[in-house]
């Protein structure tokens, strides 16, 4: 009995070969092939950069809080506080690190009360579809992609980025003006304390 099922998938299988050779030798030589990326619906013109960079904006925007949003606008970074919890006068209760997110620059890491600059972590989001334009997101979609990996899965932005001590890439001239400048915008809002940094 099992001779005859394996005789019988034998020819199945045969069948199905002759099936596929004949089909293959039906196509006419002469037709151009069609390649995967060749579908029309595939390829869409690229993005002049205004209009990418306005896309990230506005995708930016409709993912981090009003505030983050107004913060970007208005300074150009976004203040975060980590979620991953350090050494406090109570074990866990303050976050490791406070981050200011700039387009196309390090993560600078702040200690949670003093502010201090302590930490540059160097990631880059590269656009590995852009065929013009240079080989970097729009400002918009880099600030989002830092800010999604600090939300998701800040241990491992941490462990993976290219770290520096504060100053490095950054002047610290420069971070304690944007301190400053996000103090003073802070004190000009007339709302609640910051609920992200």
């Amino acid at each position: 009995m099992a001779g005859a099922q394996v005789v019988l998938a034998a020819a199945v299988l045969a069948a199905i070969v002759v099936l596929v050779r004949t089909l293959i030798a039906a196509v006419p030589a002469d037709r151009p092939r069609r390649r995967a990326d060749d579908r029309q619906w595939v390829r869409e013109p690229p993005l002049r950069p205004e209009d990418a960079e306005r896309r990230a904006l506005d995708l930016l925007r409709s993912v981090v809080n009003p505030e983050e949003w107004e913060m970007f606008r208005d300074l150009g970074f976004i203040c975060v506080t980590g979620r991953r919890r350090g050494q406090g006068e109570r074990r866990g209760v303050l976050p490791r690190y406070r981050y200011l997110i700039y387009p196309h620059l390090p993560v600078v890491a702040l200690l949670p009360r003093s502010m201090a600059p302590v930490r540059e972590y160097c990631v880059q989001f590269p656009d590995l579809a852009a065929r013009t334009g240079g080989p970097t997101l729009p400002r918009g979609d880099d600030v989002l992609a830092k800010w999604m990996t600090l939300r998701a899965d800040e241990d491992r932005l941490l462990a993976y980025a290219n770290v520096s001590n504060a100053g490095c890439q950054i002047p610290l001239g420069q971070i304690e003006r944007d301190l400053a400048r996000l103090e003073g915008w802070r004190a000009r809002r007339s709302s609640s304390p910051a609920a992200g940094c």
